[in-house]
Formats: structure tokens, sequence, C-alpha cells
């Protein structure tokens, strides 16, 4: 089970009804010439990361230092606000298996992406967060846009992007949880993931429908061939988990089988002293095998320990 925060209501926020500078400047820790022109240390690198598939390529765009670290001080502010239990991603002590764990005990399940989310999130989305929901004056909500968007949107690698991206488009996320609840589905949100559930059968097609009807209303739409219905008995993919039809959660193929590829390859490993590169190979398959771990309790042991006696020599 997550670990408890504490939280407060969003009036409770340092950021709510923020409306001088001088406020702003002392809780978000910036300088005076910060503030008087935030764009300068607005800057970013960029980088690509593997996906799921182990094929295609993730874009990175992440923040430099200083601007990172402003945002850091946003997130932490945001992550002791309140926010519906539905939601799994960018809320700190849940992870994806969280996701997974929701719906374990349904039997019909309907899995939504939204097509290059990030991408289509709008600036001006995030500037009427901050000046509509945080009531902030108009020119430091600017501000705080200025500092988590990067050329017109939500970046991919800053720390607040994942709440960002939901408290942007909040209304149109409520909006979809009433047509979950109407069709009496489970519900959640782990960033572009949406997946809905329910021990009974329901209206997939209208359903369908009518969440197609909300993103588009707010500039989304469905990534179409990863929309996704699953009957009774079936193993379904919930962010990086598998719920079974025996209400059980288990590791995905994929991940089982990288664990055994990476592990063969460690094994010739045995005997020497090890490179720094291999030392890297090691860690990561050490990371799978603990992911494994997290689902399923106790898997891989054998896996685990001679990956740890290889490790010392």
């Amino acid at each position: 089970m997550a670990k408890q925060y504490k939280k407060y209501d969003i009036t409770q926020c340092a950021l709510y009804k923020c409306n001088s500078p001088r406020n702003l400047k002392r809780v978000l820790k910036i300088t005076d010439e910060e503030y008087k022109d935030i764009v300068k240390i607005v800057k970013y690198h960029a980088f690509q990361i593997d996906k799921k598939d182990g094929v295609e390529k993730r874009n990175i765009t992440a923040p430099d230092r200083r601007i990172k670290e402003i945002q850091t001080r946003i997130l932490q502010l945001l992550q002791k606000v309140e926010r519906p239990e539905w939601l799994i991603s960018g809320e700190k002590g849940k992870c994806y298996i969280d996701n997974g764990k929701k719906h374990i005990h349904s039997n019909y399940f309907l899995t939504m992406d939204i097509k290059k989310f990030y991408d289509n999130c709008g600036r001006e989305y995030v500037f009427c967060f901050f000046r509509d929901r945080m009531l902030m004056a108009g020119d430091l909500a600017g501000l705080c846009t200025d500092i988590v968007t990067y050329e017109g949107g939500i970046p991919t690698g800053c720390p607040t992007s994942q709440l960002l991206a939901f408290y942007a488009y909040e209304n149109m996320f409520n909006e979809i949880y009433e047509v979950a609840y109407k069709y009496g589905c489970i519900y959640t949100v782990y960033v572009d993931d949406m997946t809905f559930s329910s021990k009974d059968t329901f209206d997939v097609k209208k359903m369908k429908s009518e969440i197609d009807q909300k993103l588009r209303k707010y500039g989304h739409k469905p990534k179409y061939k990863k929309v996704k219905y699953y009957s009774h008995g079936q193993y379904v993919p919930i962010t990086g988990t598998i719920v079974t039809g025996n209400h059980e959660l288990k590791v995905p193929n994929r991940l089982q089988k990288r664990v055994y590829d990476d592990f063969q390859e460690i094994k010739s490993f045995e005997g020497r002293k090890l490179t720094s590169e291999e030392q890297i190979k090691i860690n990561s398959l050490k990371g799978r095998v603990q992911a494994s771990e997290n689902i399923e309790p106790g898997k891989f042991p054998e896996i685990k320990r001679l990956t740890n006696v290889i490790a010392k020599e």
C-alpha cells in the first residue's frame, strides 16, 4: 500500500491568490534579477531514451539546473494539494504499480492512451490554471507559466510536467471521470494512459464515443490503435503490470524476457574483475529484478542471488 501523505485544500497552497511579486519571489526562492527576466534562465537540453518496446526512441526535453530548482519548488508546493484518488501519476507515494492494483478486482477493462499528450498540452491551459484555478495575478501567472513551459507547451523532462499536465486539463479529466461513473467503471489516470474497469459489463462503444468527444473538446484525441477492450478472463496490460483473470498482478512478459536475456549476458562476467560498463549492466539488471519484485514479491530469487554474487567478484 502506498504511504499516505498529509494533503491540504488547494486554497492552502502558498501560490493560491499570490498577487504580490514580493511574495512570489519569497515563495519560489528567486532573486530580483531572476524575477525581472525569468526567460534568461529558462534553458533546456534534449536527449533520447528507449521506449518500452526497446526499438523506438522517446525525445526528452529536460531543464538545466537553475530552472529545474525553481520547478522543483513549484512541485513541492503543488504536491501538498489534495487531488482525486483516481490520479496516479505525479502523486507522491504512488507509482505505476498502484495503477494496476486499482483494477485488480475487475473483470472488464477499457484502456486508452491520449495521442501525443505532452506535445498537445497548450501553454494557454497552463496559464489558465495559475490565473483561474490558483487565482494569481495575471503577470505572476504568466511568470509561473514561463517557468514550467517551453516553446508553447509542457516539456517532457521537467519535475512539474506530470502534475501540470493534469492541472492544465483538470476539467477534461473530471468530465471523463463523470463518463466513467455513469457507466459504473473504476477510472484511473497515469499521465496519458486512462484505464476504465468494472466487475460487470458496460456499453463499451457508447463509452468510447463519449470519451472521444470529451478529449476533442479540449484539443486532444485518443491514440486509436491503443484503445483496447478486454473481456472477462483475459490478461490486461496496465502501465507496466498485468492484471490476470484470477485478479492477480503479474510481471509483463516483456520485462521477464529482459531479465532473462540480461542475466544470460551477465553470467559471462563471472570470475573476473568487472569493468565500469559491466557494472552498469549489472545495476540495470538489479533494477529490473527489483521492479519485478515490486509487482510480484519474491520474483527471480535465483537470478537475484547469482547477480549479487557476480557483482561482488
